[in-house]
């Protein structure tokens, strides 16, 4: 079963109804919704989510985020110390939180569905495209 790891602006897009970034990465959200495969939500894409739910700048919130924990097609991806690790070697993602998802996504050795450009041209991250 293929697994994929998600960034928020994908996630948030997906939940909304909207095409996600490309076929591609449209497809591997639909085939977890059929439990063809998985999808990882990393801790900080809900620390996002739920920052810009307050701000008033998503329609989506952590409550239907949570929802989607109920499938086991997907699943959530706490914050430890190896993945910290893991973001401490990427030097070419300058924000915090894009490199926290990049390491989620280094550190399970799993794609990664973004459109961010300074995640897809990082030399540390595959990038489902």
């Amino acid at each position: 079963m293929d697994s994929y790891v998600t960034d928020t602006q994908a996630l948030v897009k997906f939940m909304m109804g909207k095409k996600v970034i490309n076929e591609r990465s449209h497809q591997a959200y639909q085939s977890a919704d059929r439990g063809e495969s998985v999808i990882i939500i990393p801790a900080v894409v809900l620390m996002e989510v739920l920052y810009l739910f307050e701000k008033n700048r998503i329609d989506v919130g952590l409550l239907q985020t949570e929802e989607l924990f109920k499938s086991r097609n997907y699943q959530f991806e706490p914050l430890d110390f190896d993945i910290l690790k893991t973001a401490a070697q990427i030097d070419d993602i300058p924000e915090l939180h894009d490199r926290l998802i990049a390491a989620t996504a280094r550190y399970l050795d799993l794609p990664l569905i973004t459109n961010d450009p300074e995640i897809r041209a990082s030399r540390y991250v595959t990038v489902l495209a």
